[in-house]
């Protein structure tokens, strides 16, 4: 089994967030990064597969401080030896996609080769609203056919643009959305003429990013949070792993057994639940852990204020909805923990639950929501090295974590 920890980074802690715009505060963010590297560093040490980090964008109020994850990866790569690093995800929408393509591509170089993509149709309209005005995008999950369908056309369209970008040497592209290059464009330069460079005539006709990312023929593929049926297809066709944070048992073997259908019929065959860097399902759990059943609780508890009181605003607990419950969800730590999103407990109670998914699913790869900030640093340490020395051993039979 392999293992992530996913990081929204906020900058403050469970007592703190909520009393004010916190993500202006410079000494609160260089803190909180100071704090990551040397979680980073324990997840390195303790056999976790990775760490994954989100993409937000204005998050004033401090529960998501992540513009860049790329340049974040790449500073804990520095710091990391084994550990992989990747995003949750990168909101294609925010993006040029020519120069997210070279930005990729230089951060697997910068991590040597330790880089995970993860990509992302977004689901804030503050950020996507923002940085996607200029192709007219906005959020995915907004209920509205209409803008539904411009969303995934912009990502599957940029998605077309990176994957020509790593793995084509010239190329041109004529898209809804974008004209690579834009015709007419002048390069009367003669060497790039002599080296057929992509220009006839002295116009560019093909371009060529570079440099090409260090692994072939790109990072492996992560897709975010993932319910959507036309999402699973398109993963499955371009080898892109889905994230998803369902609890329902029927529902993950459904969601398993239609991925290894669609891959298969994409000439991918597979056996559901299997994952490799090809693609596959990732379950998405929450994890607090302790030396005693209390002193874990205590930590779960911390975590709430983000995963309750942010993330909850923005209709995540649905998919963690009982059988037979009726009514709103409630946003609480007990519904977690009986939803099976949040797991909970010493070494042994943990590693109990992890083998069942293991066992009673065929669940290859958990990725864990880590609520760094919010949780108390040395909560966080002994959750990551807890799990790492006890729980990774237990389950995993000596897998690698930096084997991809």
């Amino acid at each position: 089994m392999r293992f992530s920890l996913f990081y929204p980074v906020a900058v403050a802690s469970a007592a703190d967030l909520g009393t004010g715009l916190l993500g202006l505060d410079r000494h609160r963010y260089h803190t909180t990064i100071d704090e990551l590297r040397e979680q980073a560093v324990c997840a390195d040490q303790t056999g976790w597969t990775s760490l994954m980090l989100a993409e937000h964008h204005f998050e004033v109020e401090g529960y998501q401080v992540t513009p860049n994850p790329l340049m974040l990866n790449v500073y804990l790569a520095q710091h990391t030896t084994r550990l992989r690093h990747g995003q949750m995800g990168l909101v294609l929408p925010n993006w040029n996609p020519l120069r997210l393509a070279e930005d990729i591509a230089m951060a697997d170089h910068l991590t040597g080769g330790r880089l995970d993509i993860g990509l992302s149709r977004g689901y804030q309209t503050r950020s996507v609203g923002v940085l996607g005005q200029h192709y007219g995008a906005n959020v995915a999950g907004s209920g509205r056919a209409e803008v539904e369908a411009h969303n995934r056309r912009v990502f599957e369209e940029w998605f077309e643009v990176l994957r020509r970008s790593w793995t084509e040497d010239l190329w041109s592209y004529d898209g809804e959305f974008i004209k690579i290059p834009m015709p007419g464009l002048s390069w009367p330069h003669p060497i790039s003429t002599r080296l057929g460079a992509g220009v006839e005539n002295g116009e560019v006709k093909q371009i060529a990013t570079v440099p090409k990312p260090l692994q072939t023929p790109h990072p492996p593929l992560f897709t975010t949070l993932t319910q959507s049926s036309a999402t699973l297809d398109w993963a499955a066709r371009v080898g892109s792993s889905i994230v998803t944070i369902a609890t329902d048992h029927a529902m993950l073997r459904g969601l398993f057994e239609s991925y290894a259908e669609l891959a298969t019929g994409y000439g991918r065959p597979m056996a559901p639940g299997a994952w490799s860097p090809g693609g596959g399902v990732a379950v998405c759990r929450m994890l607090a852990m302790g030396r005693t059943h209390e002193e874990a609780w205590e930590t779960a508890r911390q975590s709430v204020a983000f995963t309750a009181d942010w993330l909850g605003e923005f209709g995540f607990f649905e998919a963690w909805r009982l059988p037979g419950q009726t009514g709103p969800v409630p946003r609480t730590l007990e519904q977690l923990v009986a939803a099976g999103a949040m797991l909970v407990g010493t070494p042994d109670e943990v590693g109990e639950q992890v083998e069942r998914l293991r066992d009673e699913l065929g669940v290859e790869y958990v990725v864990f929501v880590a609520c760094g900030g919010a949780v108390d640093h040395g909560r966080m340490l002994d959750t990551i090295q807890l799990f790492g020395d006890h729980v990774i051993p237990r389950v995993s039979a000596g897998v690698s974590g930096a084997r991809v």
